[in-house]
């Protein structure tokens, strides 16, 4: 797993940056009328269950527990009760009897003054100072602490309570990073924007959150309705419920009054929903009744009914995905990509099959699972008010699949009562985060260490079984279910072009066009057709997705022409401006601001909105570089320099430390012909890097601004330090092996060039490089040695036959 922040949110996904670096990609941490084929279950909505009503506001959960005790009481029980809570001794688990906790070196003190809690800890600069606790955040498995900093900021503290029974490893003090110092200059410090309440976790830990950023003090004013996640999270802002809720009662406990039986009839014309904004009911659906029943021909289980909408998966989604904000205000039932854009199957986030990597949050496994698509809601499973799971153990699963033959050996293989007799230890493996958060992988996938073992990813059975090996593994499988031809994953598929194997592409681009596959394996198929570059084969894959029936296809299909000729853009992508979904119109903006000048009037007015959605998608971000970095890569493509300064000089105000933005801004400056602010926004970008890989990128980037410049010894020696830096980027490791024998140094070049061979061995670049470069030195069983690696890539290559004839081959 990567060095990510750990506070139960990783930071949020910007979509890939519209790199102005010449032959630099920059990686990041941290959304017409098209065809419509039903996708499962992803794009169902033959009712619209939201209801905008003007005017409704927040009441509270004590307006709720009137008339709906029962679920208050279970929501009392519920982690959302519990998401954040005031520094009290009702709420605090840790111990604060001046217990001591040591770090590398660092102490942390936690004690009591009162009824107040407080820890002496390293502040920003290293310092050890008292600090009141002002809240807690979250409850079980650990439970967080918050300390208010100046201009509204609260940091999450990184020595957690453990808050498991004694005898699974709890009741103790921990550190996230248990192997790493984590000193104050670390980007991943306490104190450092990783751990900021406001921006990493504040919308999905209480209701009605507003971040309140203003750029101009670079300072919160955060608000919230409520503090923890509470009914109005879900269900919307409550008032004209309560309405409809006081004028019902009144004509019921007065049969005869006209007036109140007036109002209450106007107001059920008005507030059709009961004056919610989201129906989260299937309408006609009989809440006393399973709604699932056995198929007597599959013997499978299948709905009663059909799914009218995703309402519900899409109201619990804002919180229990990855994702992207496209607004700062919206409300619960509107479709979730119109609020939000879920992040696709990147290699970052998750392994080639589709297996949690990083911290997903739920959603993006789920609606790969055959369950999803089979109509299953969360509700099935948890209960929408307690969070509490609605059976215990295999109980849960045999509600809908038949305990014979599911729950038996015969399926399982393993005695009854053992570990590997549970359903979801072999279909919902967990993956631990935060040191101590066991999280259930709810793609609920079959079993394959036959296909781990080929893709490098984990498996259930060796996570069990951790003193065997993952053929082992895969051997008891062929001897329990035979050894015949499987189908292929697209893991398999996935892992095979990303590596750039030959023939992999042909099946990639089945896979993207594929709609029985999950959307968001369509999407990362897409993600990865596009890295290919503007190539002939491609242009047809994202040109085939641009109307995939989901939008987050549609959005990748988009973001994947950003390095296309603008007018190919609009030719492609032009229709897109009036999609239906928010997250497509935001991102088809972005991607058609540079071929603004061939746009028609109707796709002037379209720009127009779509434009504005944009904007305010990078405004919801707006304490974060990466939002305005956006912003002025946007602005240059409309031509509007002023403007895209301006945005480079906020992001550097906002993050310092943010090396994207300065090194996009150093290139709009060369380009404008100021070389000498370029060169040092170049070297400023190396003094603000906080870590290897950042500095490495800078001194990449300020090498090849030097070589522009003519300055070749220097850009050679800024070179030498980037390949120093980034040991495993094999970009850069041929590149300082190009320059070096450029220089006639060939000795000196051919370790780097035969390193970025061993980076990237299917890089035919590489290959022809090394080839070429020994050629030319005189080793012409080193050259013909690679050339025939190049050959083996691209068979009917007829530049490579010759190049192989020429070398004797």
């Amino acid at each position: 797993m990567g060095r990510t922040s750990r506070m139960g949110i990783v930071p949020t996904p910007v979509n890939r940056i519209p790199s102005i670096l010449p032959g630099l990609a920059i990686a990041v941490l941290s959304l017409s009328s098209c065809e419509r084929k039903e996708d499962g279950a992803t794009t169902k909505r033959a009712r619209s269950p939201y209801h905008a009503i003007p005017g409704a506001t927040h009441v509270g959960h004590e307006s709720c527990k009137t008339c709906h005790e029962g679920e208050f009481r279970e929501w009392l029980l519920s982690d959302h009760h519990k998401a954040m809570s005031p520094a009290t001794e009702e709420y605090v688990l840790g111990d604060f009897n001046d217990a001591t906790f040591e770090h590398f070196g660092q102490v942390f003190r936690f004690f009591r003054k009162g009824d107040e809690y407080w820890v002496n800890a390293p502040d920003e600069t290293g310092t050890a100072r008292d600090m009141k606790i002002d809240y807690t955040f979250g409850h079980y498995p650990l439970q967080q602490y918050l300390i208010a900093f100046p201009g509204g900021r609260y940091q999450a503290l990184q020595v957690c309570w453990d808050s498991r029974p004694k005898e699974e490893g709890g009741q103790r003090w921990y550190h996230l990073y248990p192997d790493e110092a984590v000193p104050p200059d670390d980007i991943l410090h306490w104190t450092r924007r990783h751990f900021n309440w406001n921006y990493m976790c504040a919308d999905c830990h209480s209701t009605n959150l507003q971040k309140g950023f203003d750029k101009e003090t670079l300072s919160y004013h955060t608000t919230w309705s409520e503090m923890n996640v509470s009914c109005e999270a879900c269900h919307g802002p409550g008032s004209e419920h309560v309405k409809w809720a006081e004028a019902k009662a009144r004509t019921e406990a007065n049969p005869g009054d006209k007036a109140a039986a007036t109002e209450f009839a106007a107001l059920k014309d008005y507030l059709v929903s009961k004056g919610l904004v989201v129906t989260l009911k299937e309408p006609g659906a009989d809440p006393n009744e399973f709604p699932w029943t056995t198929d007597p021909v599959t013997r499978q289980p299948k709905r009663t009914r059909p799914l009218d909408s995703n309402v519900q998966i899409e109201t619990c989604a804002p919180c229990h995905s990855h994702r992207t904000l496209l607004d700062t205000k919206w409300n619960p039932g509107q479709p979730y990509h119109d609020t939000h854009a879920p992040s696709v199957l990147s290699e970052r986030l998750y392994h080639h099959d589709g297996q949690l990597k990083e911290e997903t949050y739920v959603y993006g496994s789920f609606v790969q699972s055959k369950m999803f698509h089979a109509g299953v809601r969360c509700t099935d499973c948890h209960n929408p008010h307690s969070m509490k799971l609605v059976a215990p153990g295999n109980a849960l699963c045999v509600r809908c699949h038949l305990a014979d033959p599911y729950d038996t050996p015969a399926h399982h293989f393993h005695p009854v009562g053992s570990t590997g007799a549970n359903c979801v230890d072999c279909h919902m493996p967990h993956t631990t985060y935060m040191g101590v958060d066991a999280r259930r992988d709810h793609s609920l996938r079959v079993p394959r260490p036959d296909l781990a073992k080929e893709l490098g990813t984990p498996d259930a059975c060796t996570k069990c079984h951790t003193d065997q090996t993952q053929e082992w593994a895969a051997d008891w499988f062929r001897k329990w279910w035979g050894g015949g031809p499987r189908n292929a994953h697209y893991g398999e598929i996935l892992a095979s072009a990303r590596r750039n194997e030959t023939g992999s592409f042909a099946k990639l681009a089945a896979l993207a066009g594929d709609l029985d596959r999950p959307a968001l394996v369509r999407a990362a198929a897409v993600e990865t057709a596009g890295l290919q570059g503007p190539t002939p084969e491609s242009t047809r894959v994202i040109a085939s997705r641009l109307s995939d029936p989901d939008p987050s296809v549609r959005s990748e299909a988009l973001t994947a022409l950003l390095g296309w000729p603008a007018d190919q853009r609009l030719a492609l992508a032009g229709n897109l401006l009036e999609d239906p979904s928010r997250q497509v119109r935001a991102e088809a903006a972005r991607v058609l601001a540079a071929a603004h000048s061939g746009f028609s009037e109707t796709q002037k007015a379209a720009f127009a909105k779509a434009a504005s959605e944009f904007v305010m998608k990078q405004e919801a971000i707006a304490d974060r570089a990466a939002g305005h970095m956006f912003l002025a890569a946007f602005y240059q493509d409309l031509g509007d320099a002023a403007k895209a300064e301006e945005a480079y000089r906020l992001a550097q105000k906002v993050e310092p430390e943010f090396i994207p933005a300065r090194l996009n801004f150093a290139e709009m400056l060369y380009s404008q012909n100021r070389p000498a602010e370029a060169e040092a926004e170049f070297r400023g970008a190396i003094v603000a890097a906080m870590t290897d890989n950042d500095r490495g990128l800078a001194r990449e980037s300020l090498a090849r601004f030097l070589v522009r410049q003519k300055r070749y010894d220097e850009g050679v020696a800024e070179l030498g330090q980037a390949a120093a830096l980034l040991p495993e980027n094999p970009g850069t490791q041929y590149f300082y092996g190009v320059a070096l024998n450029s220089l006639g140094r060939f000795p000196e070049a051919l370790p780097y060039l035969e390193k970025a061979r061993e980076l990237a061995p299917r890089h035919l670049e590489y290959l022809t490089g090394l080839a070429t470069v020994c050629r030319d030195a005189g080793k012409m069983d080193l050259a013909l040695k690679y050339a025939r690696e190049a050959l083996a890539l691209e068979p009917d290559n007829p530049q490579l036959q010759s190049l192989v004839r020429s070398l004797g081959g």
